[in-house]
C-alpha cells in the first residue's frame, strides 16, 4: 500500500467518513497522514500514560468494549476537572487520536454507559475516544509521560 498522501489531498478522517461510498484503507491511511501533518505546527502530541485534565465542561466520545464480534458508543457529558491517562500505541508516536482512561472510571461508567450495556453478558469496559486536537483544545497537561 502506497503511505504518500497525493498532491492536494486535505480531507481529514472525520470527513472521509462522513462521504457515501466505499473508502479505502489507502484514503483512510492518506486523510490520517494529513490530520497529523495539520497538528504538527501547534499541538502536542500525546504519550503513553500522559495525565490530562478536563478544563471545562465537554462532549467526548466513548466506545464500549465487548467479549462479542463488536464495539459501540457514544457521545456523553465529561465535567470540568475529570482526569484522563492516556494510552498510546507503540507503532504511532503522533496519533491523531487516543483512548483514554478516566481516574474516577466507575462514577464515569455509570454516567456515560448505558446501564442496559453495562448489564449485559458481554460487555467488557469501555475507554474514551479524544482526538489529539481535542486533548489540546480542551485539557491541560497535568503529568507528562506517567511520571507521577
Amino acid at each position: 500500500m502506497n503511505h504518500t498522501t497525493p498532491p492536494g489531498w486535505s480531507k481529514t478522517l472525520t470527513e472521509l467518513l462522513a462521504e457515501n461510498g466505499n473508502v479505502s484503507g489507502e484514503e483512510i491511511e492518506w486523510a490520517r497522514n494529513f490530520e497529523r501533518e495539520q497538528l504538527r505546527s501547534w499541538a502536542r502530541f500525546p504519550r503513553p500514560g500522559d495525565l490530562y485534565e478536563l478544563s471545562a465542561d465537554a462532549e467526548i466520545s466513548y466506545v464500549t468494549h465487548w467479549a462479542a464480534p463488536f464495539t459501540g458508543g457514544g457521545k456523553g457529558l465529561l465535567r470540568k476537572g475529570t482526569r484522563v491517562r492516556v494510552a498510546v500505541g507503540s507503532a504511532d508516536p503522533e496519533p491523531i487520536g487516543v483512548y483514554a482512561d478516566p481516574l474516577e472510571r466507575s462514577r464515569i461508567e455509570a454516567e456515560l454507559v448505558p446501564e442496559a450495556d453495562r448489564r449485559a453478558e458481554a460487555y467488557a469496559g469501555f475507554s474514551l475516544s479524544i482526538k489529539t486536537a481535542d486533548l489540546n483544545k480542551l485539557f491541560c497537561l497535568v503529568v507528562e509521560d506517567g511520571e507521577a
